[in-house]
């Protein structure tokens, strides 16, 4: 083409043999020849072989307006991305609650070949996909999920189309519903469902309380439990240390016993013993000038063991007490 003189170019543009095209920034123009693709014609200035339209010509096709929902009959295919504001469609619910739903979407041609000679108006084949995708998807929840899952919903509906117009060369980016129209009946219905739903919060509510309470009761169940369970090894505790003092005092009393009957003069000397002991105080207060001594030295002193020991043993019964009372207390 490069050794194409400027002669025979002007020669093949009166023949009509030359056609040039401005293709506008956004679009794309097929070229076709005998109703069959040659190729595609990309933004700005653009010529082809067409011969009064015999060797190729701008093909002409029917697609619907996004905006107006009208069909026109043109050449270019849009390449931008396309807002389509879906009609609002009715459709039923898994409980058959008839409701209209208002979805927007967002598509774009990729591959202007396809859009053009795979489907008729694709647009228009959009529409009816996404309505199909649209009743089926929404037959599957029953109102009160279609009402709280409105974008998992809409996640579901943008994978589904945009897998269906793959092969239509288009690519959805974006399906999202924007509000349900719902009839008289499927308001009172929601607001139904809703009285129920706080229903079931209170009780939950109520149930939760309850339950906090039972764990309050239970731990001062516990708490009572070990304070009466102090009590009792301190009471235990108390007991078998007055067990322990009467045991001693009975095993003090019988020694002393022992002693008395084995030697019977004991006791009387120990009377005699307590007198000098008085006696004795009455001379360091200058209140007697007499002594009377026992007779029998040693039972004096063996009446003096006695009484030692017995005082020794009932020092030894108020310590062990005092010990189990302090065990008791820890």
């Amino acid at each position: 083409m490069k050794n194409i003189s400027v002669d025979k170019i002007l020669t093949w543009l009166t023949l009509g043999i030359i056609r040039f095209v401005y293709v506008r920034e956004g679009t794309n123009v097929i070229i076709t020849r005998f109703g069959k693709y040659v190729r595609t014609l990309k933004p700005g200035l653009n010529w082809f072989l067409s011969l009064s339209g015999l060797l190729g010509q701008i093909h002409y096709y029917y697609v619907t307006d996004p905006n107006t929902l009208e069909v026109k009959h043109t050449h270019e295919i849009d390449m931008k991305e396309i807002v389509f504001d879906f009609p609002k469609e009715k459709v039923i619910s898994k409980d058959n609650v008839e409701f209209k739903v208002d979805a927007i979407v967002f598509f774009r041609v990729v591959e202007p070949r396809k859009a053009v000679f795979n489907v008729n108006d694709y647009v228009k084949s959009l529409q009816l996909t996404i309505r199909s995708i649209l009743r089926d998807e929404i037959g599957r929840y029953n109102l009160e999920q279609v009402y709280c899952s409105r974008g998992k919903i809409s996640r579901n509906l943008e994978v589904e189309a945009d897998k269906a117009v793959t092969n239509w060369g288009l690519d959805v980016t974006q399906l999202e519903i924007k509000e349900f129209e719902l009839g008289d009946f499927a308001r009172e219905l929601i607001e139904q469902k809703q009285e129920e739903l706080e229903k079931r919060k209170q009780i939950l509510r109520a149930e939760g309380l309850k339950e906090a309470k039972i764990q309050e009761g239970e731990a001062l169940k516990a708490y009572a439990e070990m304070e009466a369970e102090a009590i009792r090894i301190k009471a235990r505790a108390r007991a078998e240390a007055e067990k322990y003092k009467f045991d001693a005092e009975v095993y003090g009393y019988k020694k002393i016993a022992k002693i008395i009957k084995e030697e019977p003069t004991i006791l009387t000397n120990y009377f005699q013993l307590h007198n000098a002991e008085k006696i004795s105080q009455n001379l360091g207060q200058g209140q007697a000038t007499t002594v009377f001594l026992p007779s029998d030295m040693r039972l004096m002193v063996r009446a003096l063991n006695v009484f030692n020991e017995s005082k020794d043993l009932n020092d030894n019964i108020s310590n062990k007490e005092m010990e189990n009372n302090n065990q008791t207390q820890v």
